[in-house]
């Protein structure tokens, strides 16, 4: 593999992989300071009187989420932490292919001597890297948390199934998002159809949990896989449900990064517009 393009993999990542790694670092801590300062009967008072689809919507029990665990275990699935870990996996999905076309430089990189789908190895393994670095930024930002705040009742080694979980999701989003790319020249375009494709798969995700004759949509959507909380305040699901759940996680993202790469090479390069 030529080492340039490793080099450049690299480069035009480091800086996106910096930021978002320290945002999740410190909103980790800013978010267990914020949950020390509440009360825990105040939050099970709330949730005691939340409506019952709320409930199914989240897939464990009430009392369970109103604990410390419970609480942290929000981190996984805040609104925050989904939009750093999507904006990495979107945005380096999106580069290898239609932002290299976009930019005008695929033309000289389809020009090397290497196999063309070997193009997207390196930022592929780059993007799949930075995936891990950032689901472990979060557990680190709780492990500084821990260390510098009061909270009782919380073990860290709880939360290394929900670390796992979150890095199989943004593995399999990186894998669609590559496979967007793949039949696209303008890697804007790219992002919102991915984006789209994320919000769609959401949206069907919850109407599976909400609608009881419509359990089926659940299996039409990648993130039926993506449930963090459970695994870290489920015991029994912290098994083989974990394992079968990012299997078929980190299976779907391979499978779409070997689409892409067939596409790829089957296409023609178009000029950047």
């Amino acid at each position: 593999m030529n080492p340039a393009l490793w080099r450049k993999a690299i480069s035009d990542a480091w800086l996106h992989l910096l930021v978002s790694g320290l945002i999740l670092i410190a909103f980790s801590w800013i978010f267990l300071w914020l949950m020390s300062q509440i009360e825990l009967g105040v939050v099970a008072t709330i949730l005691k009187h939340m409506p019952p689809f709320f409930q199914k919507l989240v897939g464990i029990p009430l009392a369970d989420l109103a604990t410390p665990v419970g609480r942290t275990s929000i981190l996984f699935v805040h609104v925050v932490t989904l939009l750093v870990c999507v904006g990495w996996a979107v945005g380096r999905g999106s580069d290898p292919i239609s932002g290299e076309i976009g930019r005008g430089t695929m033309d000289l990189l389809a020009s090397l001597p290497v196999y063309r789908p070997s193009l997207l190895v390196p930022p592929g393994v780059i993007a799949a890297l930075g995936a891990a670095l950032l689901a472990a930024s979060v557990w680190l930002g709780i492990a500084l948390g821990l260390a510098t705040i009061k909270i009782e009742g919380v073990a860290l080694a709880k939360f290394y199934p929900g670390v796992a979980n979150l890095f199989a999701m943004m593995f399999c989003l990186t894998g669609i998002t590559t496979f967007i790319s793949a039949w696209s020249r303008d890697r804007w375009r790219t992002v919102f159809v991915a984006i789209g494709f994320f919000l769609v798969s959401f949206i069907v995700e919850m109407v599976g949990k909400l609608w009881k004759e419509g359990g089926w949509l659940e299996y039409l959507t990648f993130l039926s896989q993506f449930h963090p909380q459970e695994f870290i305040l489920l015991p029994e699901k912290a098994g083989w449900p974990l394992y079968r759940a990012n299997a078929l996680l980190l299976a779907f993202g391979l499978l779409s990064y070997l689409a892409a790469a067939l596409v790829f090479w089957r296409r023609d390069v178009p000029l950047s517009r």
